[in-house]
Protein backbone atom coordinates (compact mmCIF):
# COMPACT_ATOMS: atom_id res chain seq x y z
CA UNK A 1 0.00 0.00 0.00
CA UNK A 2 1.80 3.09 -1.35
CA UNK A 3 1.44 6.61 1.24
CA UNK A 4 -1.31 9.48 -0.27
CA UNK A 5 0.56 11.87 -1.62
CA UNK A 6 0.54 15.40 0.35
CA UNK A 7 -1.61 18.07 -0.79
CA UNK A 8 0.21 21.12 -3.01
CA UNK A 9 1.07 23.92 -1.14
CA UNK A 10 -0.73 27.12 -1.53
CA UNK A 11 1.12 29.27 -4.07
CA UNK A 12 1.26 33.44 -3.77
CA UNK A 13 1.03 34.53 -7.12
CA UNK A 14 0.65 38.42 -6.45
CA UNK A 15 -0.25 41.17 -3.58
CA UNK A 16 -3.03 42.61 -5.23
CA UNK A 17 -3.01 46.08 -2.65
CA UNK A 18 -1.23 46.75 0.65
CA UNK A 19 -2.56 49.38 2.96
CA UNK A 20 -0.28 49.88 6.30
CA UNK A 21 0.14 51.69 8.90
CA UNK A 22 2.53 51.52 11.86
CA UNK A 23 -0.22 49.10 13.90
CA UNK A 24 -1.36 47.22 10.98
CA UNK A 25 -0.96 46.17 7.71
CA UNK A 26 -4.11 45.00 5.41
CA UNK A 27 -3.40 42.84 2.57
CA UNK A 28 -4.80 41.13 -0.16
CA UNK A 29 -3.57 38.84 -2.53
CA UNK A 30 -4.06 36.43 -4.94
CA UNK A 31 -3.32 32.54 -4.12
CA UNK A 32 -3.30 29.17 -6.12
CA UNK A 33 -4.88 26.47 -3.96
CA UNK A 34 -3.73 22.94 -3.33
CA UNK A 35 -6.63 22.73 -6.16
CA UNK A 36 -5.04 24.62 -8.65
CA UNK A 37 -7.65 27.23 -8.49
CA UNK A 38 -6.92 31.03 -8.05
CA UNK A 39 -8.49 32.43 -5.25
CA UNK A 40 -7.96 36.52 -3.97
CA UNK A 41 -7.43 36.71 -0.12
CA UNK A 42 -7.37 39.86 2.10
CA UNK A 43 -5.92 39.73 5.43
CA UNK A 44 -4.88 41.92 8.01
CA UNK A 45 -1.38 41.96 9.53
CA UNK A 46 -0.81 43.06 12.73
CA UNK A 47 2.23 43.93 15.23
CA UNK A 48 2.32 41.27 17.71
CA UNK A 49 0.48 41.62 21.37
CA UNK A 50 1.84 41.01 24.70
CA UNK A 51 -0.46 40.27 27.65
CA UNK A 52 1.19 40.85 31.18
CA UNK A 53 0.10 39.16 34.27
CA UNK A 54 1.04 41.52 36.93
CA UNK A 55 1.55 39.57 40.29
CA UNK A 56 1.81 41.32 43.74
CA UNK A 57 1.75 39.39 46.89
CA UNK A 58 0.38 36.22 45.60
CA UNK A 59 -2.26 38.31 43.58
CA UNK A 60 -2.96 39.01 39.95
CA UNK A 61 -3.67 42.86 39.91
CA UNK A 62 -6.67 43.85 37.09
CA UNK A 63 -6.72 47.21 35.44
CA UNK A 64 -9.98 48.83 35.22
CA UNK A 65 -12.35 48.08 32.07
CA UNK A 66 -11.97 49.47 29.08
CA UNK A 67 -13.90 50.66 25.98
CA UNK A 68 -13.12 48.17 23.20
CA UNK A 69 -14.42 49.97 20.15
CA UNK A 70 -14.42 46.40 18.23
CA UNK A 71 -17.02 45.13 20.36
CA UNK A 72 -18.34 48.29 21.62
CA UNK A 73 -18.54 48.10 25.62
CA UNK A 74 -16.20 48.23 28.48
CA UNK A 75 -14.68 44.91 28.94
CA UNK A 76 -12.54 43.79 31.41
CA UNK A 77 -8.74 42.62 30.31
CA UNK A 78 -5.46 41.60 32.15
CA UNK A 79 -3.00 44.56 30.82
CA UNK A 80 -1.47 44.79 27.24
CA UNK A 81 -0.78 46.15 24.42
CA UNK A 82 1.61 46.24 20.92
CA UNK A 83 5.23 45.18 20.38
CA UNK A 84 6.76 47.91 17.72
CA UNK A 85 9.02 47.03 15.25
CA UNK A 86 12.25 46.88 17.00
CA UNK A 87 11.31 46.42 20.78
CA UNK A 88 10.85 42.89 22.76
CA UNK A 89 8.03 41.90 24.83
CA UNK A 90 10.06 42.39 28.05
CA UNK A 91 10.77 45.99 27.35
CA UNK A 92 6.65 46.97 26.67
CA UNK A 93 5.83 44.98 30.02
CA UNK A 94 7.33 47.55 32.58
CA UNK A 95 5.64 50.53 30.05
CA UNK A 96 2.21 48.75 30.22
CA UNK A 97 1.95 48.04 34.06
CA UNK A 98 2.51 51.63 34.23
CA UNK A 99 0.53 53.30 31.63
CA UNK A 100 -2.29 50.49 33.31
CA UNK A 101 -1.75 50.13 37.08
CA UNK A 102 0.50 52.92 37.82
CA UNK A 103 3.24 50.60 38.68
CA UNK A 104 6.66 51.65 38.04
CA UNK A 105 9.16 49.95 36.67
CA UNK A 106 11.56 50.35 39.32
CA UNK A 107 9.16 48.19 41.19
CA UNK A 108 9.05 45.14 39.55
CA UNK A 109 11.48 42.51 40.72
CA UNK A 110 11.24 40.00 38.18
CA UNK A 111 9.96 39.60 34.39
CA UNK A 112 9.52 36.49 32.43
CA UNK A 113 8.07 35.42 29.08
CA UNK A 114 5.78 32.73 29.27
CA UNK A 115 6.93 31.71 25.40
CA UNK A 116 9.60 33.04 23.42
CA UNK A 117 8.72 32.68 20.01
CA UNK A 118 4.66 34.02 21.04
CA UNK A 119 1.78 31.97 20.02
CA UNK A 120 0.40 32.50 16.79
CA UNK A 121 -3.22 34.26 16.88
CA UNK A 122 -4.20 33.41 13.19
CA UNK A 123 -7.33 33.15 11.23
CA UNK A 124 -8.14 33.22 7.49
CA UNK A 125 -8.29 36.50 8.10
CA UNK A 126 -5.46 38.09 11.26
CA UNK A 127 -1.90 37.19 11.61
CA UNK A 128 -0.51 38.26 14.84
CA UNK A 129 1.70 36.80 17.62
CA UNK A 130 1.12 36.91 21.08
CA UNK A 131 3.48 37.13 24.00
CA UNK A 132 2.23 36.37 27.59
CA UNK A 133 4.38 37.92 30.11
CA UNK A 134 4.75 36.95 34.20
CA UNK A 135 5.52 40.35 35.93
CA UNK A 136 6.35 39.68 39.63
CA UNK A 137 6.10 43.14 41.90
CA UNK A 138 8.11 43.85 45.03
CA UNK A 139 5.94 43.05 47.75
CA UNK A 140 6.70 46.37 49.43
CA UNK A 141 5.35 48.00 45.89
CA UNK A 142 3.61 51.41 46.94
CA UNK A 143 0.29 50.55 44.87
CA UNK A 144 -1.93 52.91 43.74
CA UNK A 145 -5.24 51.09 45.09
CA UNK A 146 -7.81 53.59 43.04
CA UNK A 147 -5.58 52.27 39.76
CA UNK A 148 -6.61 48.57 40.42
CA UNK A 149 -9.82 47.42 39.52
CA UNK A 150 -9.57 43.84 41.36
CA UNK A 151 -6.97 41.65 42.75
CA UNK A 152 -7.53 38.06 42.40
CA UNK A 153 -5.81 35.41 44.52
CA UNK A 154 -3.25 32.97 43.17
CA UNK A 155 -5.15 29.77 43.34
CA UNK A 156 -6.34 27.50 40.91
CA UNK A 157 -10.20 28.13 41.93
CA UNK A 158 -9.26 32.10 42.18
CA UNK A 159 -7.49 32.49 38.65
CA UNK A 160 -9.97 29.96 37.19
CA UNK A 161 -12.84 32.26 37.73
CA UNK A 162 -10.95 35.04 36.24
CA UNK A 163 -10.46 33.08 33.13
CA UNK A 164 -14.20 32.76 33.02
CA UNK A 165 -15.00 36.53 33.88
CA UNK A 166 -12.73 37.69 31.19
CA UNK A 167 -14.00 38.01 27.52
CA UNK A 168 -10.50 38.73 25.74
CA UNK A 169 -9.33 35.29 24.39
CA UNK A 170 -6.00 36.23 24.34
CA UNK A 171 -6.55 37.30 27.73
CA UNK A 172 -8.20 33.91 29.01
CA UNK A 173 -5.48 32.02 26.78
CA UNK A 174 -1.98 33.77 28.72
CA UNK A 175 -3.77 33.18 31.85
CA UNK A 176 -4.79 29.58 30.96
CA UNK A 177 -1.34 28.83 30.24
CA UNK A 178 0.25 30.21 33.27
CA UNK A 179 -2.31 28.36 35.26
CA UNK A 180 -1.93 25.16 33.66
CA UNK A 181 2.30 25.84 34.04
CA UNK A 182 1.82 26.16 37.70
CA UNK A 183 -0.34 23.08 38.38
CA UNK A 184 2.28 21.12 36.34
CA UNK A 185 5.28 22.61 38.14
CA UNK A 186 3.39 21.27 41.28
CA UNK A 187 3.09 25.20 42.46
CA UNK A 188 -0.46 24.90 43.03
CA UNK A 189 -2.67 21.87 43.48
CA UNK A 190 -6.33 21.00 42.30
CA UNK A 191 -8.73 19.63 44.93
Amino acid sequence: MTEPSPPRPWQRIAEIVAIASPWVRMVAERWTDDLGRELDYWRVERVPSVIVIPIWRAQVLLPHPQFRPGVGRMTLDLPGGRVPSGTVPLEMAPQIMQRELGIVPETIATLALLNEQGWITNSSFSNQLLFGVIATINDDAAIDHSLIYRSVSCTVDQIAALINDLECLQCRAVLQEWMLRQIMAGTWTIR
